[in-house]
């Protein structure tokens, strides 16, 4: 009997390496790979009032101004340049707004009408008595008086380029002079280029 039992523990003794292939080697396990997200979009580069563009305005006939005023958004009031988020803080404004507001001529072009009057493109404007297809315009005189305007402007605003960059054309109208003291015509001509001021829907 002992010698059956030193040979049961003799043959168990001589298996142990079959005894390991038979167990399976562990899983080897794979890093954990993080999904890294793209930085974000760079912020767009604030141009300053200088570089987002001017407009020239001159008054003849019976006043005599000139002015040159700077861009920016209270320059350029554009729906086309803005994300829909931006959009929402102006409901009712659909179109472009433009000013050249100076200490002597206040200069605005504005929407009427249906959207489509004032597209996204280039576009001649022909006024009679402040209206045109798609805009009105107004011009105030502060320095020759707080009444002083340019009465029914009739004449042509000219959009030569608009795009997702910037926005120009040429001005020239006339009109009568209303105002105290402001008597006989006057004629308005000028120019403006302003570039898209950092809206969510601009190209820098």
């Amino acid at each position: 009997m002992k010698k059956l039992a030193a040979l049961a523990l003799l043959l168990m003794a001589c298996h142990p390496d079959e005894d390991y292939k038979k167990q399976k080697p562990p899983e080897e396990t794979k890093p954990v790979v993080s999904e890294a997200k793209p930085p974000p979009p760079p912020p767009k580069k604030m141009l300053t009032p200088e570089e987002l563009g001017k407009c020239t305005l001159t008054v003849s006939g019976a006043a005599k101004l000139e002015q040159t005023s700077l861009g920016g958004r209270t320059a350029t009031n554009i729906t086309y340049w803005m994300s829909p988020e931006e959009k929402k803080n102006i409901p009712g404004l659909d179109g472009f707004v433009v000013n050249c507001n100076g200490p002597d001529i206040k200069f605005s072009i504005t929407p009427i009408g249906k959207p489509e009057l004032q597209p996204f493109a280039p576009k001649k404007y022909t006024f009679k008595a402040g209206h045109a297809d798609g805009a009105s315009v107004n011009v105030l005189f502060p320095s020759l008086g707080q009444t002083a305007t340019l009465g029914d402007p009739a004449g042509t605003i000219d959009i030569t380029a608009f795009d997702k960059t910037h926005i120009a054309g040429t001005i020239n109208l006339s009109g009568k002079g209303v105002g105290k003291g402001l008597k006989g015509n006057i004629t308005l001509t000028g120019s403006f280029d302003f570039k898209c001021p950092g809206f969510g829907g601009c190209e820098m």
